[in-house]
């Protein structure tokens, strides 16, 4: 059926009719719900879907495919021809919480930006479930506001320290686990070349490894995010806010906050009546 979708796209079908063709024929996500265009363009545009990794390289054991290398990549290009003809139809928007930090409290899904239609103000909204849906411009007043105060605190700067110094460790142990993934793979290598490992083990294994070796340059880069904030020597922190470069604010927040948990909005849109704060906290000191 996915085939077939794709089939409607290159014949000049829209996304939305792709979907309703694909809602009209019982089809479901892995999750159990009907499909939204968001959902099925974001499926779309899985090289996984066509055997590829990331840099559009066959994975290996990768055995069954949805479509073929080929025709993924010229569906790729049709999706991107379609998006240049339609041009900036909404003003961009730098979201302060996605990447994981705000994340549904019903379904502990991290949320997006989004806006639910052309016109529509930007907005973070549940990826898994799709039913949370928040302004985002409130949300992030809401999350300056709270941050900024805890600042001010006493002692603030010095717990500020040493999470820097916590995430600064850990992005230490991460660069060694991915410069030693080399390594990791000639090991696989090895135990299947003695006959030590049946195929499908080592498939598993190697599949695992790339796995562990993508989640962890993502965290990488996610955790590179939050260190080098150039606010030790600030006195008036509400002033530097109103003129700080937005990577510096992301930081400060991602830092700060573990997790934004949004709630669903249920007879009220203001921000301190469903969401919660899962604040970050410094490591234990070793005696």
């Amino acid at each position: 059926m996915l085939r077939e979708a794709v089939t409607l796209l290159f014949h000049g079908k829209s996304e939305a009719d792709a979907t309703r063709w694909v809602t009209s024929k019982r089809m479901l996500t892995p999750r159990g719900n009907e499909f939204r265009r968001e959902v099925l363009h974001r499926l779309l545009t899985n090289p996984r879907l066509a055997g590829l990794d990331e840099n559009g390289e066959p994975l290996e054991g990768w055995d069954e495919r949805v479509l073929e290398p080929e025709v993924f990549r010229r569906l790729q290009k049709l999706f991107e021809e379609r998006s240049k003809q339609r041009g900036k139809s909404r003003d961009a928007y730098e979201y302060l919480a996605t990447g994981g930090c705000a994340i549904c409290d019903e379904c502990t899904v991290p949320m997006v930006g989004s806006r639910a239609h052309a016109e529509a103000p930007p907005s973070y909204k549940c990826d898994g479930c799709g039913r949370t849906r928040i302004n985002a411009e409130k949300l992030e007043d809401f999350l300056a506001e709270n941050v900024l105060a805890e600042l001010l605190k006493p002692e603030a700067r010095e717990r500020l320290e040493k999470l820097e110094r916590d995430i600064e460790a850990e992005i230490a142990r991460l660069k060694k686990h991915i410069e030693s993934a080399d390594e990791r793979f000639a090991g696989i290598g090895e135990l299947y070349g003695r006959g030590l490992m049946v195929k499908a083990a080592f498939v598993a294994a190697q599949k695992a490894s790339k796995e562990d070796l993508r989640a962890s340059k993502a965290r990488l880069k996610y955790l590179e995010q939050m260190t080098d904030l150039p606010i030790g020597d600030v006195h008036d922190l509400i002033a530097w806010w109103r003129t700080a470069p937005f990577a510096s604010k992301r930081g400060l927040v991602l830092l700060e906050i573990e997790h934004v948990r949004v709630g669903r909005a249920e007879g009220s849109q203001a921000p301190e009546k469903r969401v919660l704060l899962d604040w970050r906290q410094p490591a234990p000191e070793r005696s």
